[in-house]
């Protein structure tokens, strides 16, 4: 005769570990889909800081004062925005053989909570007269 205690797991028993297993699953499930969203908004993130930097170092290597423009990068979600303001009025009192202007560029795409932005301020030299 066998006791009950060796004829192996109730169904009862069976069904709680069963029930454990499923939180702890959704829960990784959960954890892990978190963490891959947040691995998807980093790429896009270093993907915008990217083609700021591309754009910014165009205009910097063409040493001439920029004009305010927009536009698309190719292949990409991002759109950009360049700003160009006068820098601090000190400088325009310096002899200087090349003038400084503030330079802005941003860069925007649409996020899953909207539209994001990120955005690149320089001040950078360029050859030629001051702005006006």
């Amino acid at each position: 005769m066998t006791r009950a205690s060796d004829a192996g797991f109730t169904l009862v028993e069976a069904l709680v570990a069963f029930a454990i297993l499923a939180v702890v699953m959704v829960a990784s499930y959960q954890a892990a889909g978190t963490g891959l969203r947040a691995l998807d908004t980093a790429a896009t993130n270093e993907g915008a800081v990217l083609a700021a930097q591309s754009l910014m170092d165009r205009i910097v290597a063409e040493r001439q004062r920029p004009q305010p423009a927009s536009g698309a990068v190719d292949g990409t979600p991002y759109s950009w925005f360049l700003e160009v303001k006068p820098a601090d009025p000190a400088w325009s009192r310096q002899p200087l053989a090349r003038k400084p202007v503030n330079v802005r560029v941003i860069i925007s795409w649409r996020a899953r909570s909207g539209t994001s932005r990120i955005h690149l301020d320089r001040v950078i030299f360029v050859d030629g007269a001051p702005a006006p």
